[in-house]
């Protein structure tokens, strides 16, 4: 008893745009809703953001080893030669750990920027 088979058809539900008001609802060519591009730019924006922070503190770790006096890791106004060369030094070696992803980020961005870019259509009812 525990198969339960049905004889009715499963009905999938209707794309997301096509919910919308029937009047002035943006379709894209591709049939992916704006809004659905949109928060996939927008959520890797914010994964980019979070890896260059990962990066940034992975940096000034190394930077902040044997801090000479008046060197304020917080104030890079302050930093002297040898805070900055370590700092580099860090970046640098770790740019393989870090840089692939980002510009694998940037560039789905720029794809799905391209994708906003198409002329959309607008599923209009005909007003007479």
């Amino acid at each position: 008893m525990n198969d339960l088979v049905t004889t009715r058809k499963i009905q999938r539900a209707p794309p997301q745009h096509s919910i919308a008001s029937p009047h002035s609802s943006p379709a894209h060519p591709l049939g992916i809703p704006l809004g659905r591009i949109r928060d996939a730019i927008t959520a890797r924006r914010a994964l980019i953001a979070r890896i260059e922070s990962a990066w940034v503190s992975t940096c000034e770790r190394e930077a902040s080893r044997n801090l000479a006096p008046g060197v304020l890791l917080d104030d890079r106004e302050t930093w002297d030669k040898a805070t900055w060369n370590r700092y580099l030094a860090a970046a640098a070696k770790s740019e393989t750990r870090f840089l692939p992803r980002m510009r694998r980020l940037y560039d789905e961005i720029a794809r799905l920027e391209a994708m906003l870019a198409l002329p959309t259509t607008t599923e209009a009812a005909p007003r007479h």
